[in-house]
């Protein structure tokens, strides 16, 4: 008789890959598991471009026979992970969502691929993304656009939308993507996940199609903070193939957030996780500027949750804030036309509408305001953030200021004031681009009831472990893994 396939809808990493290496579940059985969830929500969600299910189950099957020799490799052996389709893997189409490289085959595999697989982690597929990363919709008119699993009729968020989708659904254990405006925290916020910008620097951007360099980040996308702090554990750390990449240790990070595990969270009883006190600053200017009321009311339900773990959080004025926009702007839009430079003589009607709009306005760009804001005006800002940290162990924002809005929808109206979806999904992301600080997207709650919202939990460069083993000790008391689970048809 079929063994009926593992049900992938709620699984974390951390559940997984205990089963797996006890040998309760084979490495097969599970990829032949999110294979045909793939194949049944894949047509209706639209997360993949491409599914490798013929190379998965090869690896699979692989991942299999290191077990029965003894050589488990770690907490990724076997796990079905995705990859943005942006980010190399040798001989696989990578298309970056665009029609200019829609037979793009890479001879070489990114950094990020070779470490995952090198932890035993199966890769099943690439994921669907805004156009060249350059947006923050997900809406892509050569792909069609990714749909959120909490309403089909709603944006998925970008640019690393198929990524957050494919996990929000169970299609995927985990995804890999990049993040230059927000690009994996607004996603990860709609669609009720959780998603890591690491510090810039901190993970290599070696084989990886870019925006705009000196702001893009790689990072995963997962359920669970352990699950978060398993993938960063395998894809961080130098690369000299990177210029970027930093020279910087990467700690252990499950040990750090382990090391203040209380009792299990599927306990009914509340748990003290840790001894350690952690205060939380929640800066009173421009993040809560222009904001939907119900978003706010899930911040402040969010905030006293985290006194209810023991967290402390006050409120402090913030410098440099003003600044923000000036700068950020022609960093982001001068790179990504230096990049697209060529192809926009050479094949301009292959771009999509939206995408081409912004890198014409990146054209528009000085020197001296690229200058400036490259070298002065960041440096301003990061100081201004680092001072106002200076007492806490963390920041606390919004990471949106709305839900998920409609496929079709090109504006939002919050408080009689009209503004453009775009500028109201970065509003608040893009500033930890420009200045380079970790940050982990939280899922927080829900606009009625439906909708998902999240938060951005904020720290001091390559202090990753820090904000990881906050937001752990939140998620004992809450277990968020259970609660953010989109009712798919």
């Amino acid at each position: 008789m079929k063994r009926k396939l593992l049900d992938t809808s709620n699984l974390t990493i951390k559940h997984l890959s205990k089963l797996i290496a006890s040998r309760e579940i084979s490495c097969l059985e599970v990829v032949d598991a999110i294979i045909e969830r793939i194949e049944k929500l894949n047509p209706k969600l639209n997360a993949f471009i491409t599914i490798l299910d013929e190379s998965a189950r090869r690896e699979a099957m692989h991942a299999d026979s290191l077990i029965k020799q003894g050589r488990y490799l770690g907490p990724l052996h076997g796990i079905p992970i995705s990859l943005k389709d942006l980010i190399y893997i040798n001989g696989i189409r990578s298309t970056s969502g665009s029609k200019i490289l829609a037979d793009f085959v890479p001879d070489y595999d990114s950094t990020v691929a070779i470490k995952l697989r090198t932890a035993g982690a199966v890769i099943v597929g690439t994921n669907n993304l805004h156009e060249f990363a350059s947006g923050i919709t997900g809406i892509n008119p050569h792909y069609g656009s990714s749909k959120n699993p909490w309403d089909y009729a709603r944006m998925s968020g970008g640019s690393s939308g198929g990524s957050a989708v494919a996990v929000s659904s169970g299609m995927s254990l985990a995804s890999i993507g990049t993040d230059t405006s927000g690009s994996i925290r607004v996603p990860s916020s709609l669609c009720g996940i959780f998603g890591l910008k690491p510090t810039y620097g901190r993970v290599s951007k070696h084989g990886v199609m870019p925006l705009a360099p000196s702001i893009d980040h790689v990072g995963p996308l997962a359920r669970s903070v352990w699950d978060i702090a398993a993938l960063l554990q395998v894809i961080a750390g130098y690369d000299k193939l990177d210029m970027s990449s930093k020279k910087t240790p990467v700690p252990d990070y499950l040990n750090e957030i382990s090391s203040s595990e209380g009792k299990d969270s599927s306990s009914n009883n509340n748990i003290d996780t840790s001894d350690e006190k952690f205060k939380i600053g929640i800066p009173k200017q421009f993040f809560f500027d222009m904001i939907e009321p119900k978003v706010m009311e899930i911040f402040r339900e969010f905030v006293d949750r985290l006194h209810g773990c023991g967290i402390t959080t006050s409120n402090f004025d913030l410098d440099g804030t003003d600044k923000i926009f000036e700068t950020w702007r022609p960093i982001r839009l001068a790179e990504a036309a230096a990049i697209h430079n060529e192809w926009m003589v050479s094949r301009l009607q292959d771009y999509g509408e939206d995408v081409i709009r912004m890198l014409e306005k990146g054209l528009e760009i000085t020197a001296v305001r690229y200058i400036n804001a490259l070298h002065k005006w960041r440096q301003v800002i990061k100081g201004a953030f680092l001072n106002g940290m200076s007492e806490y162990d963390a920041l606390l924002v919004p990471t949106t200021i709305i839900p998920a809005p409609l496929l079709n929808q090109n504006e939002v109206n919050i408080e009689g004031k009209s503004t453009e979806v775009y500028l109201s999904l970065s509003r608040l992301t893009s500033v930890f681009n420009i200045i380079d600080l970790p940050v982990l997207n939280i899922p927080a709650g829900l606009v009625g009831s439906k909708l998902p919202v999240g938060v951005q939990l904020v720290g001091r460069p390559f202090d990753e472990a820090r904000i990881l083993k906050i937001a752990y000790a939140y998620e004992q008391h809450n277990n968020l893994a259970e609660q953010f689970i989109p009712a798919i048809i």
